[in-house]
């Protein structure tokens, strides 16, 4: 058997795809509440979680 384990890039995409995941709750939670500080925490979420895929990737992987 080959042990497959996820490249840098698979855990980069799953990082940003779960970013876009917790922005739309967050969204969804602004809506809901009519509060307007769940639409900027999603704003910051999306853009963290989009722009350093990558560096967090790195975090999450084991050594």
């Amino acid at each position: 058997m080959i042990d497959e384990k996820p490249t840098l890039d698979t855990k980069a995409s799953r990082v940003a795809m779960s970013g876009i995941i917790a922005c739309l709750v967050l969204t969804a939670a602004g809506m809901i509440t009519r509060e307007p500080i769940f639409g900027a925490l999603g704003l910051v979420v999306i853009v963290v979680t989009v722009i350093f895929r990558k560096q967090i990737a790195k975090l999450l992987s084991p050594r």
